[in-house]
């Protein structure tokens, strides 16, 4: 009587659980081939300071992307550091992953800012911006949450955001997703393995 009256409840529970699964796996590091087929990813036009960038024209097969701002003061810093060292291994082979930093703060952070923040973790990143519309949509894209905080002064405002790295093929599929604790060498490991 009792568990034919939360039965729903069960079922619910267990379809959610099937669902999260793969991505839990991510995060717990026993990570499946891959996520294509999963709801997050895809192309994407933005600004850079050379002009307009489309995802689908960038020449290396895999990219690995990351959300954030460049007055981030510890979060974003170190993530963008651990993509560098994540394709340190790969040496001449550098370029056939492309390195996106994508500001999820497009009132402060314009095409100068992002590209020299991106380039200051490695030469061959790139940073892109636009407009509020074209940056939400992309964070809807790869389910990005970025809030306003509120600082001291109108202008001393700080961002909350997701902090992932996202590795996706030439077609914008996401293959993999890298946590905060994701160990670097697991990272370069996991992009090995779809190149």
């Amino acid at each position: 009587m009792v568990l034919r009256r939360y039965a729903p409840v069960l079922v619910a529970a267990l379809l959610a659980g099937l669902v999260a699964y793969p991505f839990v796996r991510q995060l717990m590091g026993e990570q499946p081939q891959s996520l294509i087929g999963a709801q997050v990813g895809g192309q994407f036009t933005l600004e850079s300071n050379t002009g307009s960038v489309a995802s689908a024209d960038l020449a290396a097969p895999l990219r690995l992307i990351y959300f954030g701002f460049t007055y981030c003061p510890d979060i974003c810093p170190l993530e963008l550091s651990r993509m560098a060292q994540a394709l340190a291994p790969f040496g001449a082979d550098q370029d056939q992953v492309q390195g996106i930093f994508i500001t999820v703060d497009p009132g402060r952070d314009g095409p100068e800012e992002v590209a020299s923040y991106a380039q200051a973790f490695h030469p061959q990143f790139i940073g892109l911006t636009g407009s509020e519309a074209a940056i939400t949509g992309v964070m809807r894209q790869y389910q990005v949450y970025a809030a306003r905080v509120e600082g001291k002064t109108p202008e001393q405002y700080t961002m909350d955001h997701t902090s992932r790295i996202y590795l996706t093929n030439s077609d914008g599929q996401l293959l993999a997703l890298f946590a905060m604790d994701t160990p670097v060498p697991d990272m370069t490991a996991r992009i090995r393995a779809f190149l």
